[in-house]
């Protein structure tokens, strides 16, 4: 494709179907053919696969995804680019346009995840694919959102959700996209991530729940030493029956390793155990 042709084709579809852009659905169409190829390159895609889109957008992603696998299933929660979508697709065997939203339905048996996630919908989505059998993710999601995912303990950006998706999966980043690939240009940069999702934790958990409610009511004071959230969360006396078997009471909670977190609740499992 020549520069440009990817916007004019965009902007061609969405007048040619009376089409206006929905704010609320958080759409942003890709329009930067060397992210695009970029996108497929790194998906790593072969002729076996069945891959699961979430957001068909004007399908320009779904098509050149349907070049390379056995089965494209994109999910499109917009009634009508669902509908008109369905009418331009449905000669190609490979593409099956599913309507819906992809955080309450139920996903179709995949290979890989690509998707252009909208903010509101990327954390949903993101522990959806954790708790699939999808071993491997590409996804367009916001710049803060993608560091976020591969945070350092002590940096700003780690947080809970760093926290789960190392229990999970292993995240690379793996580029950072501008906002005037995309029509209309959202208004902040995006990040181009592959995940990989674990077969294998690597650290133990023993109960998963109770390892994001921990993670989570520790995040909520990331800047406290550990006892603070914790006391809140288990009692004066329980917290007081438990100081002496957790380590790293005087640790600020945003210095603390994803494992040390894991092993934190299962301190607190084995001791609801008894």
């Amino acid at each position: 494709m020549t520069p440009g042709t990817l916007l004019t084709r965009t902007q061609q579809w969405l007048k040619t179907h009376n089409v206006l852009v929905s704010k609320r659905l958080g759409q942003h169409f890709l329009i930067n053919e060397r992210v695009l190829e970029r996108i497929i390159q790194a998906a790593d895609l072969s002729l076996d696969d069945r891959i699961l889109e979430v957001g068909t957008g004007n399908g320009i992603l779904t098509q050149a995804l349907a070049d390379h696998v056995l089965q494209v299933y994109t999910i499109e929660k917009d009634v009508k680019l669902f509908r008109i979508l369905s009418q331009e697709l449905e000669s190609n065997q490979r593409i099956k346009v599913i309507p819906g939203d992809a955080v309450k339905i139920e996903w179709p048996q995949s290979d890989k995840l690509i998707a252009n996630l909208p903010y509101s919908i990327s954390s949903p989505v993101l522990f959806k694919f954790f708790e699939s059998n999808i071993p491997m993710a590409v996804l367009m999601l916001q710049k803060e959102f993608g560091e976020r995912l591969t945070a350092t303990p002590g940096s700003k950006q780690y947080g809970r959700l760093t926290v789960m998706a190392a229990y999970y999966a292993a995240v690379e980043l793996l580029e950072l996209v501008t906002p005037e690939s995309f029509y209309p240009p959202p208004e902040v940069s995006s990040a181009l991530v592959r995940i990989h999702r674990r077969s294998q934790p690597t650290f133990p958990v023993k109960d998963v729940s109770l390892f994001g409610q921990i993670t989570t009511v520790l995040f909520n004071q990331r800047r406290k030493k550990i006892r603070t959230p914790l006391k809140s969360f288990l009692g004066q006396n329980d917290f007081q029956q438990l100081q002496e078997k957790i380590p790293w009471l005087e640790q600020r909670v945003e210095e603390l390793e994803p494992d040390k977190i894991a092993e934190i609740s299962n301190i607190i499992y084995e001791d609801r155990q008894v």
